[in-house]
């Protein structure tokens, strides 16, 4: 029996927030959303995925509101945390070129 690959909570809350910047930074989305359209963290428990959800908007990156109608929970990426992704993607470019041009 094979094992699901789980990445570390780091990678799955960059993962999360990558997803929120590039494909639904207008439309608030659920977790079960979030869940089946990021492939990479597809593998994540749910609970672990809500403990994630939780952190990143405890501290300012994403928001949530509830729709009125299926009385269900969505979230949004806020300007901090579209803000701490574009500086999470300048910090990997840098990187990614200077070991390139150490090479």
């Amino acid at each position: 029996m094979t094992r699901a690959k789980r990445f570390s909570s780091e990678y799955t809350m960059l993962s999360i927030l990558e997803y929120l910047c590039l494909y639904t930074k207008k439309t608030p989305v659920s977790k079960y959303h979030i869940m089946t359209k990021i492939n990479a963290i597809r593998q994540q428990r749910p609970d672990r995925i809500s403990n994630i959800l939780n952190g990143l908007e405890e501290n300012g990156y994403i928001k949530s509101i509830i729709d009125d109608v299926s009385n269900t929970k969505l979230y949004l990426i806020t300007e901090t945390g579209f803000d701490a992704y574009l500086k999470w993607i300048k910090d990997f470019l840098f990187f990614v070129r200077t070991m390139n041009n150490e090479e």
